[in-house]
């Protein structure tokens, strides 16, 4: 809630000698797009595809004999008696539909501190047009410690709000005030605002900005919850800042490609997860938090393409790594090529002699002078190789990998370069059984060229997904990349040091990334509460959370990105080590699609 709105809310109570909130989606919210995904639930659990309208059908059964019966309003007991033909014994049901109700109306963290403040100082009272029993609020109030005020539930009273406003002049005649002393808070414009202004009634209307951004329906409770999450989380994240995008986007994300992985490993008896460096650096941390339960054995993998495919490179093979050592260099200086691959560049009056220089850039005119430069460095560039081979040999014997082993690697995507570079660079040092596990995989001729050489799958692919949504994924994929950076730069090859230890050796850039940390720091934050968050809510709910539901959020965020969230991405600046350079700021929001 805006700070403006919260001190007019705040001025409106102090005038007040009653204070009345409602409870559905005000001073209570579920984490769910719709409340009737409750529903869905409940036939999932027994099994009852169509429970939903099965469950309407019971409703308008119910007010149907509500008015035949000169009553005001109906009850869960109502709602139940009036099921009919049932596979499944209709008082089970109803049960089930009060405890999943009990385990998803959570306090809404907008008003939640105030509301316990307010009760301190003002007469409080609870108002609300419901069908469960009042017992349900009792209990639900007891179980967050909310302090008891006297409650004014409809299907209790046997008068509503929404009709004629009639359960308004009953606080009113219960609280011995007139109706102008009660504030009655509520989000409903029919009920809470239009009926208690026709009583007399001061009113504010709550809007719940974070529900008007959900979408309108989903198709599963799984996705609903993916969605709904971040309104009843309890803790501050500020709206529209890098922590919120990684709780609503990026959070959602990594917890639905954890539980994939796990699934994937099953499948293929993994002995050895490698989460690589930097895409796994979240997930490894959820995983070993226990966010998406048993795993084989897993370990951060510090790596990555650069690493692995140097570790590849030698004499028989450096010509046909050209397009590798050139590739997103648009604009870099000689010496630029050098440093991102590790490798100390000559001196700078010797690039000067060769006119090299600080000053010459990579363009199309020149592009065949910086492969002959490349080409007279080799022997320089090829030391720096066969030290990464050797580094990696003795990186992967401390982490365990043993011939035989069954060892997924595991990266964001897009088309399997790494594992290509992988599988090349083991190639006389180890014997395994490689599978590489992507977040999303591509249909570009390279990646289905290595789809038919090596074991590669992913959570999102043409398959999956349709090949149209995978192009919008690939389209946005520097945005999705943010969500599975890490704290600490690229990894691009290994040393020794005097004890014949093996380091990674990083890549800082080359460009402007002031804050950089700061806010990979905040991404990784937001994303790993919701982890943790989201994880215990589908286990006290008792839902499995399917990969391809609780991604949803994600495909959203890459089909649209909002003006707000392209002006928050435009203060990125030089995301991508490997394309960096000291001649030019890229910023993140110019590879948005």
């Amino acid at each position: 809630m805006q700070d403006h709105v919260f001190e007019q809310l705040t001025a409106q109570a102090a005038e007040a000698e009653v204070v009345s909130f409602d409870v559905f989606d005000t001073l209570f919210v579920r984490p769910l797009c719709d409340p009737e995904d409750i529903f869905d639930m409940v036939g999932e659990r027994f099994g009852i595809p169509d429970f939903r309208q099965l469950r309407r059908a019971a409703q308008t059964r119910a007010f149907q004999t509500m008015h035949a019966n000169r009553l005001n309003e109906i009850t869960l007991d109502g709602i139940y008696d009036s099921f009919g033909r049932s596979p499944v014994d209709p008082a089970l049901l109803k049960q089930a539909e009060y405890e999943l109700e009990l385990a998803l109306t959570l306090p809404n963290p907008e008003l939640a501190d105030w509301f316990v403040e307010l009760c301190r100082s003002k007469r409080v009272v609870i108002t609300s047009d419901m069908y469960l029993p009042q017992e349900f609020f009792e209990t639900l109030f007891a179980k967050h410690a909310f302090p008891t005020q006297p409650l004014f539930i409809s299907s209790a009273r046997n008068a509503t709000k929404r009709d004629s406003g009639e359960l308004f002049r009953i606080v009113a005649a219960e609280m011995g005030v007139t109706p102008q002393q009660i504030l009655h808070i509520g989000d409903n414009e029919l009920s809470d605002i239009r009926r208690a202004d026709e009583q007399g009634l001061a009113t504010f209307h709550y809007v719940d900005s974070r529900r008007t951004r959900l979408p309108t329906s989903v198709s599963t409770p799984v996705a609903s919850i993916a969605y709904g999450l971040p309104r009843s989380f309890p803790e501050p994240i500020e709206p529209g800042s890098f922590e919120a995008l990684g709780f609503e986007v990026g959070g959602p994300a990594a917890l639905s490609f954890l539980h994939w992985i796990r699934q994937a490993a099953e499948r293929d008896s993994i002995d050895l997860v490698l989460f690589t460096s930097r895409d796994g650096y979240v997930l490894e941390r959820m995983e070993k938090r226990g966010d998406a339960g048993e795993f084989p054995r897993s370990v951060y993998f510090r790596s990555s393409r650069t690493a692995l495919t140097l570790a590849a490179t030698d004499e028989t093979n450096f010509e046909a790594r050209m397009p590798f050592l050139l590739s997103g260099a648009q604009e870099l200086s000689p010496f630029e090529l050098l440093e991102r691959i590790g490798v100390a560049p000559p001196a700078d009056h010797v690039m000067r002699d060769l006119h090299l220089g600080p000053e010459v850039r990579l363009n199309d005119r020149n592009v065949e002078r910086f492969r002959s430069f490349l080409w007279a460095v080799r022997w320089e560039i090829l030391k720096t190789c066969r030290t990464v081979r050797a580094g990696l040999h003795t990186y992967l014997r401390e982490l365990g990998v043993t011939d035989g082993m069954r060892v997924a690697m595991v990266d964001v995507g897009w088309n399997g370069t790494t594992q290509e570079a992988f599988d090349q660079a083991l190639k006389g040092l180890y014997d395994i059984e490689l599978f590489g596990y992507y977040l999303c995989l591509t249909e570009q001729p390279e990646c289905n060229r290595r789809k038919q050489m090596l074991r590669m799958d992913s959570l999102l692919s043409a398959r999956s997904l349709g090949k149209v949504a995978v192009e919008r994924v690939y389209a946005n994929r520097v945005a999705v990349e943010l969500f599975f950076s890490a704290p600490h730069a690229a990894i691009i090859g290994y040393k020794f040091d005097a004890a014949h230890r093996v380091h990674a050796v990083e890549d800082p850039g080359r460009g402007n990334t002031e804050g950089l940390s700061t806010t990979v720091g905040s991404i990784l934050r937001g994303i790993e509460r919701y982890g943790a968050y989201a994880s215990a809510l589908y286990r006290t709910v008792g839902v499995v959370p399917e990969p391809l539901e609780v991604v949803k959020p994600l495909l959203s965020f890459v089909q649209s990105p909002s003006t707000e969230t392209r002006e928050l991405l435009s203060t990125v600046t030089n995301f991508d080590a490997w394309a960096s350079s000291r001649n030019r700021a890229m910023r993140l929001d110019e590879y948005l699609a």
